[in-house]
């Protein structure tokens, strides 16, 4: 009898602990971390969509160039080839950028945007 409580106290240790694990993975899992490629005088993808609290990393791959808000907001410096900018987004919206050397604003030429949903 007393194995058997034994048992059962064990299995129920580990569903308890599986279950906090998972929380916390599910908490963790609203928080993206997205990469955009600078490269050919444009961003790869042009558009991202992430969650409210995630970061958008961009790896400059050639030349130089800068991510630069539409509403200059935020801004990286000047990136050159292998520099990256990493921009954390808190709130939901729309967020165009461009690059002041090769874009501009309103999505002319080297531009892009991320969408942020709650």
């Amino acid at each position: 009898m007393r194995i058997k409580q034994t048992i059962i106290v064990g299995i129920l240790a580990a569903l308890l602990c599986a279950a906090a694990a998972l929380s916390q993975d599910k908490g963790k899992a609203s928080q993206e971390k997205v990469i955009v490629t600078l490269s050919n005088n444009k961003f790869e993808p042009k558009t991202v969509t992430i969650k409210a609290g995630s970061e958008v990393t961009w790896e400059n791959k050639e030349g130089t160039h800068t991510v630069t808000a539409d509403d200059s907001s935020w801004n990286s410096p000047t990136l050159s080839a292998g520099q990256t900018y990493s921009h954390k987004f808190d709130k939901p919206g729309k967020y165009p950028y461009y690059c002041v050397f090769h874009g501009g604003k309103g999505g002319h030429n080297m531009s892009g945007m991320v969408n942020v949903t709650r």
